[in-house]
């Protein structure tokens, strides 16, 4: 069972909104059937919930980003989550 208190999976990426160096927090979750998806912060408000399809494709499970930035936000996750 995981630690609620502790959340050692969470990480920060930086990406460009609209000018401005912008710190994303990422926090990765899974369903109760075991599908992860990742729920991102700025700051305290929750901006989206993104999920990666078995095609590759970054699809927004919650939230109103456009597909620029949830494409961004996907290539990002998909950088640290190899390092």
């Amino acid at each position: 069972m995981k630690d609620n208190l502790s959340h050692p999976d969470e990480f920060d990426i930086r990406l460009d909104i609209d000018g401005a160096d912008t710190i994303i927090t990422v926090k990765p979750e899974e369903t109760s059937d075991g599908a992860r998806y990742f729920v991102c912060y700025i700051g305290p408000d929750r901006i989206t919930q993104l999920r990666e399809e078995m095609d590759g494709k970054w699809e927004q499970i919650w939230g109103i980003l456009d597909h620029w930035r949830i494409d961004s936000i996907g290539k990002e996750i998909n950088l640290r989550q190899k390092s």
